[in-house]
């Protein structure tokens, strides 16, 4: 298993999201204050941190309302 799919499995992050018009590939994760983690996706321009609310919008309807923790 790879880093990425380590990442997807243990986070709930989809390992490819479509956001803000492209499509961006799963890559890391950014450690935040209180012990949280944020996933990061490559996009064409550049890495970005890419917040939960923010994948669950970019995920089909029926996938991001049953997606639970992610």
């Amino acid at each position: 298993m790879s880093y990425r799919e380590e990442l997807s499995a243990r986070y709930g992050w989809p390992l490819k999201i479509h956001s803000l018009g492209h499509d961006a590939y799963l890559v890391d994760l950014q450690l935040l204050t209180g012990g949280e983690v944020a996933a990061i996706y490559r996009f064409p321009g550049g890495d970005s941190v890419v917040f939960d609310d923010e994948i669950r919008a970019s995920l089909p309807a029926e996938e991001g309302e049953n997606h639970g923790t992610v």
